[in-house]
């Protein structure tokens, strides 16, 4: 079975350290213990859907949804923190490799893809605006 909780710690660590910006996982996150300041993201799980082993195949395979909110005090600032995103979740070298790795022990992330790219708030006279981004995952166990 391929646990929910670790793809998400995973994906939270993979948008933290390649964005250089706070995550939170469904929340606002904290630095220093106070609410981080924008440009931010917040993690939301979203669908999961598990394909069940066959009786002589011990391998599960999953696809997991994550919604991705950029939260910024511009529209200029929000795009860049998505773009950022999208890169870090997205991005590939030259031969191909994911720029950033999911690392969840004894699972591979076989593909990765964006379900949604819905843009910034329509208000552009909005304090806080936000961007949302929804990505899919999906998951075997390593061999």
């Amino acid at each position: 079975m391929i646990e929910r909780r670790l793809v998400t710690q995973a994906l939270e660590t993979l948008l933290t350290a390649a964005t250089g910006k706070p995550c939170g996982t469904g929340a606002l996150p904290q630095v220093a213990g106070k609410p981080a300041e924008p440009p931010y993201c917040v993690l939301r799980s979203l669908t999961l859907t598990l394909d069940g082993a066959p009786f002589t195949d011990r391998h599960e395979d999953s696809v997991t949804r994550y919604q991705v909110d950029c939260v910024a005090r511009s529209h200029t600032q929000a795009e860049w923190l998505a773009d950022r995103a999208r890169t870090a979740v997205l991005g590939r070298d030259v031969r191909g490799a994911w720029l950033h790795a999911l690392t969840v022990p004894g699972r591979t992330c076989y593909a990765r893809g964006l379900d949604l790219d819905a843009g910034t708030d329509p208000d552009a006279a909005a304090a806080v605006v936000t961007y949302i981004l929804q990505f899919r995952l999906d998951w075997t166990q390593a061999a």
